[in-house]
């Protein structure tokens, strides 16, 4: 058998019938694992979220255009470039706008 290795010993202690406080004789306790406070000025937090709406958006029209640039290939000779326009607006069309130079993002509501 594989040795495991041992990451905190935590022994309950209890006065009552049920209950008790949990006290961790070895390693870290789980209380020590908090998520740290993010780092931004509260008037950055908009921007920062339709930046990041942005580019998931994006990533979402280039797996599209991908998958459908692969299948145009599969299925024809140099058919990527036979149906490039079709899937490139089919592509942009996932991320919300309906082409060229649009980009579907409103950067104050």
């Amino acid at each position: 058998m594989a040795k495991e290795e041992v990451k905190s010993v935590t022994i309950l202690q209890s006065d009552d019938d049920f209950g008790g406080s949990p006290e961790t004789i070895y390693g870290k306790s789980p209380k020590s694992n908090k998520k740290k406070k993010k780092k931004q000025s509260k008037g950055l937090s908009a921007l920062e979220k339709s930046i990041f709406k942005m580019a998931k958006m994006n990533d979402k029209a280039s797996k599209e255009y991908r998958e459908r640039h692969e299948k145009s290939n599969r299925k024809k000779k140099n058919g990527w470039i036979k149906d490039f326009s079709k899937n490139y607006s089919k592509a942009m069309s996932k991320m919300g706008g309906s082409g060229m130079g649009t980009m579907g993002i409103k950067l104050f509501e």
